[in-house]
């Protein structure tokens, strides 16, 4: 998995975080996973992108060294007569991690070189599917979601719901929740290949079945809300109203260069992560113990804003209905509430 994943809280899943943070009380009872360096444009371990008023993204200056640091990592493991059996990622951006946003052509690039060490993909898409990556990014060519798609795309939507079809990466499993029942009732799902699937079938007696479960597993309103949820997803209407959106935010985000101390800002589709700074010109971080984050996402509370930090980042992930007004407010919330707390 990557450098800072977070990927839930049973033991397997805990065993594939790296933020230590969540994680270390329990590091004697954790399986052993490995993690390759996350794709942080902003605090590139290599000063690739030197400090602008842009998207770090959008300047690095780079020959794919942490791709590089990837293909070292299973070819190491490869030698050692122990390939990985899964890659597991969040697709183009990681949320818990701090919003950091992949480069494009990076998700392309790393999965293409775990199949070929002969490990399966394994997204998790809970943040990230159901359109939030964005929506305006070209058609999916034909056939390529068929394994994983709940039902065939309309013929009329212009780009995939889930984040690793964006750039044309087919997972192995397909891990969702949030977005499913659009927050409304918890609700998650897995998805699988044929092949996955027919691993685990089998006459009754060989107990090939994976068995699992929950006391709450297959809840029927969390079912029927999010049936609903698709449904509406996969309008021209909500397609359209995302895609505006999507534009909406890409114009207004810029006029927060104008404050000193917006070090970076990270959007893919309907996602943001502004990191604060105490200087935008040598990235110098704020002391977590100022908890600059906590009071700027309180002093936006106070003006009708809610949203979270993750340390010093803010986090936008405005709702897929999301009107011009209310994305007017959020952006001035953020702009007061920085003058207001940042002196």
């Amino acid at each position: 998995s990557l450098d800072g994943a977070y990927h839930g809280d049973t033991m397997g899943a805990v065993s594939l975080g790296h933020i230590d943070l969540f994680h270390k009380a329990y590091s004697g009872l954790l399986f052993k996973t490995d993690k390759i360096k996350s794709p942080h444009c902003y605090r590139c371990p290599f000063n690739r992108a030197k400090p602008e008023r842009a998207d770090a993204r959008t300047y690095r200056k780079c020959q794919w060294e942490c791709v590089g640091l990837a293909e070292k990592a299973f070819a190491a493991q490869q030698k050692r007569g122990n390939p990985y059996a899964a890659f597991v990622f969040e697709p183009l951006m990681q949320g818990a991690a701090g919003m950091i946003a992949q480069p494009d052509g990076w998700l392309k690039r790393v999965t293409e070189i775990a199949r070929a060490n002969g490990a399966l993909l394994i997204a998790d898409e809970v943040m990230t599917g159901f359109g939030r990556m964005g929506v305006a990014e070209g058609k999916m060519r034909k056939g390529e979601n068929e394994n994983l798609s709940p039902s065939p795309s309309p013929p009329f939507l212009s780009a995939p719901l889930f984040a690793s079809h964006l750039e044309s990466v087919q997972p192995d499993l397909l891990c969702l929740a949030k977005g499913l029942t659009g927050g409304y009732l918890p609700m998650a799902a897995t998805l699988t290949t044929r092949k996955i699937f027919d691993a685990f079938l089998g006459e009754y007696e060989e107990f090939k079945t994976f068995f699992h479960g929950h006391s709450f597993t297959g809840n029927q309103l969390g079912a029927a809300a999010s049936l609903a949820s698709l449904d509406l997803l996969q309008t021209s209407d909500s397609e359209k109203a995302r895609t505006q959106l999507q534009q909406s935010l890409r114009e207004q985000l810029p006029t927060l260069w104008a404050l000193p101390h917006v070090g970076d800002i990270r959007q893919v589709g309907l996602a943001v992560g502004i990191e604060l700074v105490r200087d935008w010109q040598t990235r110098e971080p704020f002391q977590l113990r100022e908890q600059i984050g906590f009071r700027v996402c309180d002093a936006m509370a106070r003006r009708g804003v809610l949203t979270r930090p993750i340390g010093n980042v803010i986090v936008l992930m405005p709702p897929y209905c999301t009107t011009r007004a209310q994305l007017n407010q959020m952006i001035a919330a953020i702009h007061e509430s920085c003058a207001e707390v940042i002196k």
